[in-house]
Order: C-alpha cells, then structure tokens, then sequence
C-alpha cells in the first residue's frame, strides 16, 4: 500500500512538473493603418446591425497589441485530442462570431446564425472541404476540420462579411484580443481603445522544445522554437515585423 501511495503521489508530481507554460505579446511595429469603415449594402437588419462597424483584418490597441492572432505550439509527439463539444462559429450583426476561431485538427465546427435573414457560407479551404451553404437563423450546419489550415469564409449574400476558422495540428493554442480579463469576447472597437500588448499564455506544454507559430490573416505567419521548461514560463514574444507573408 505505501508504495502504490508513494507512486500514485509521484506521478502526481510528474504531471506538475513536467508541465511549463508559454507566455508573450503579439505587437505592431509603427503606425497602424486606420481601419475602413464596412458598410452593409443589402437587408435592412444587416444595415443597421453593420454602421458604426470597422474591418477586423488588422486591430491594433493604443499600446500596440494586434487583435485576433492565432498562437499555438506544436510539440513533437503530443496527440491532438478533440474538444467535448463542438465549437461554434456564429452569425451575428451580419459579421462571423468570433471573427478567428481556432479548433484542433479533426473537430467539427457547428456553423450557425443568430441573424433572422439568411447567410450564405462560402468557404474558401484548400486542403479541407470547401463548402458553400445557406444558413438560416437557428440551422446549425457541422463542418468537419480533417486537415489543418487556415480557412476563410466569407459570405456570398453579404459581400463584407469574412470571418476564419484556423485548424492547427495541436492542443496548445489561442487567439490574441479574443476575450477580456472576465472571459468575456471583447469587440475589435473596445480591443482599438485598450491598453492590451497582444498578450497570450500557452498553458501546461510539456517540457521539451516547442515551435510557437502565430498566423494573422493580414500579416502572415511567424515562428520561434524554444525549450519549455520542466515549471514556470517561458517568455516568446512576436512583433509585426516577425511576420512574413506567403507567396501566392
């Protein structure tokens, strides 16, 4: 019996201690471009949910945080387990909700709508499905991520409309700007007024080396690989100059 204690009690200092954490900013170098104004062009809903409203294709707060980037670590030999419940890309305000949805490679997103007039989903997937639906309010359409890839969608109803959902061969992975310190979505409007650094935390990675990869739909991807520590954090920040865009 002492030593079925003394074993169960390692393992449960094993799993602590080999278990670090990542954590950095994502930050924009220079001036920020403004961001366009969107305009709805079609249903009187879309029209008035949509004014006042700004592209989300680049967000950048007033310390230079970016808005929306996807971080994630890729660590050889960990397996990708699958959500228990479906993550959901909504339509809401005729705008995908949240803008960037990042999912690990095999889940199923529920594509759904909020909004009472009907969307069309349009997506744009390379090495995945490339559907393209209509989606009334409440209809809930599954979409299953067999590869990982950035994938976007847009919306052949309402031509403004884009959104992405990122499938990434990995279980450590976040999105920059996505929710506020109540873990409540956080608009790209507030996030522009904020004092938000692009930062992010990876948690509980296995010690070991890591690749970081961030991926913004605007400014490209980028990449660091470091040794994550057996506890504590390891720092890995990204600036906008990191990012290279990939030829077409």
């Amino acid at each position: 019996m002492k030593i079925l204690m003394a074993l169960l009690v390692f393992g449960m200092l094993a799993s602590v201690a080999f278990a670090g954490n990542i954590t950095g900013t994502v930050m924009y170098e220079g001036d920020a471009p403004e961001r366009p104004a969107l305009t709805a062009t079609k249903d009187q809903h879309c029209v008035d949910a949509v004014q006042g409203t700004k592209s989300e294709a680049l967000v950048v707060s007033k310390s230079k945080g970016i808005k929306n980037v996807v971080i994630y670590a890729r660590v050889r030999g960990a397996k990708v387990t699958l959500p228990e419940d479906n993550p959901v890309m909504d339509q809401v305000g005729c705008a995908y909700y949240p803008h960037v949805l990042v999912v690990p490679m095999g889940a199923t997103v529920d594509i759904t709508s909020s909004d009472p007039v009907a969307h069309n989903v349009h997506s744009h997937a390379q090495k995945n499905e490339a559907p393209n639906f209509m989606v009334q309010e409440k209809n809930v359409i599954p979409y299953k991520m067999v590869k990982d890839e950035p994938i976007k969608l847009t919306c052949d109803i309402h031509a403004w409309m884009t959104g992405y959902i990122v499938a990434v061969n990995s279980n450590f992975y976040t999105v920059t700007g996505y929710k506020d310190a109540e873990d409540k979505w956080i608009s790209s409007n507030a996030y522009e007024k904020s004092e938000d650094t692009g930062k992010y935390t990876l948690e509980n990675l296995p010690a070991g080396r890591a690749r970081v990869i961030a991926w913004h739909e605007e400014l490209g991807t980028a990449n660091k690989t470091v040794e994550v520590t057996a506890d504590g954090d390891v720092n890995v920040n990204f600036t906008s100059a990191d990012f290279k865009k990939k030829a077409k």
